[in-house]
C-alpha cells in the first residue's frame, strides 16, 4: 500500500466533501477506490464505538458496514455539507448498528408476544396524579383511555399504539405490522384523534386528555 493510500484511508480529510460525492456517485475508476477508503475507515469506526459490545463480532461488523454502505451511498443526495462527509457516513453507519441491536433485542418477540391484545401496557392507576389531574379524575381517564382504546380503535391502530407503549421501536413495529414508518405514523395520529374524540364525547377537558395522552407516550 503506498503512503498516500494510507493516508487516505485514515480518513484524515485528504478528498473534500464535493470529491466524496462525486467519486462515489460516478462509476469510474475511483468509485471503487472511494468505496474501499470509505469501507475501511467505516470498519475501523464501528469497531472503536462497539467495541465493548461483546455480541458485535468482527462477521457481524463487517456485515453492518456492508449494509451502512449501501445506505449512505443511496443517501448521497441526503449530504448536505454541514460536517466533513466522513463524519456524515459514520453518522449513518453508527445508526445501522443501533438499528441492528434493536432488531435483535425485539426481533424475536412479536406483538402477540407482548400481549398487546389487552391494555397492560397503559400507565397505572397507582402512579401519581399528573399535573393538576386529581387523582380520581385520573383514574376515571385511564379507565376510560382503557376502553376507548379496545372499543374504539381498528385492530392495527390498537398494535400500532400499544406497541408504541410496549417501547417497541418505530422500525420493527412497523415491520411487525408488514408497514412502513411513515404509514405507522399515520396509524399513531388517526389513533390518536379517535382516542382524543373519545374521551372528550366522555366529558373529560382537553387538558387532561393532553396530559394522559402525553403520560402514556412517554411512559
Amino acid at each position: 500500500m503506498s503512503c498516500a493510500s494510507a493516508h487516505a484511508m485514515a480518513g484524515d480529510g485528504r478528498r473534500t466533501n464535493e470529491d466524496w460525492v462525486a467519486h462515489l456517485r460516478h462509476n469510474r475508476p475511483d468509485n471503487l477506490e472511494a468505496q474501499e477508503e470509505l469501507r475501511l475507515y467505516i470498519r475501523r469506526g464501528l469497531g472503536r464505538a462497539f467495541a465493548k459490545q461483546a455480541d458485535l463480532d468482527d462477521a457481524t461488523l463487517e456485515d453492518l458496514t456492508q449494509e451502512a454502505m449501501l445506505r449512505i451511498t443511496t443517501k448521497l443526495d441526503g449530504f448536505r455539507g454541514d460536517s466533513r462527509f466522513t463524519t456524515w457516513a459514520m453518522a449513518i453507519a453508527i445508526r445501522v448498528v443501533y438499528t441492528a441491536l434493536r432488531r435483535r433485542r425485539w426481533g424475536v418477540r412479536s406483538l402477540e408476544d407482548l400481549g398487546l391484545s389487552s391494555s397492560a401496557q397503559l400507565p397505572s392507576k397507582h402512579t401519581s396524579p399528573t399535573g393538576q389531574m386529581a387523582s380520581t379524575c385520573r383514574t376515571d381517564l385511564l379507565g376510560a383511555l382503557r376502553e376507548a382504546i379496545a372499543r374504539d380503535l381498528t385492530p392495527r391502530q390498537r398494535a400500532a399504539v400499544l406497541g408504541e407503549l410496549a417501547g417497541m421501536p418505530t422500525d420493527v413495529l412497523a415491520e411487525q405490522l408488514n408497514t412502513n414508518p411513515n404509514a405507522l405514523y399515520k396509524l399513531h395520529h388517526d389513533a390518536r384523534l379517535r382516542l382524543r374524540a373519545s374521551l372528550q364525547e366522555n366529558g373529560f377537558s382537553e387538558p387532561d386528555v393532553r396530559s394522559i395522552l402525553h403520560e402514556a407516550s412517554n411512559r
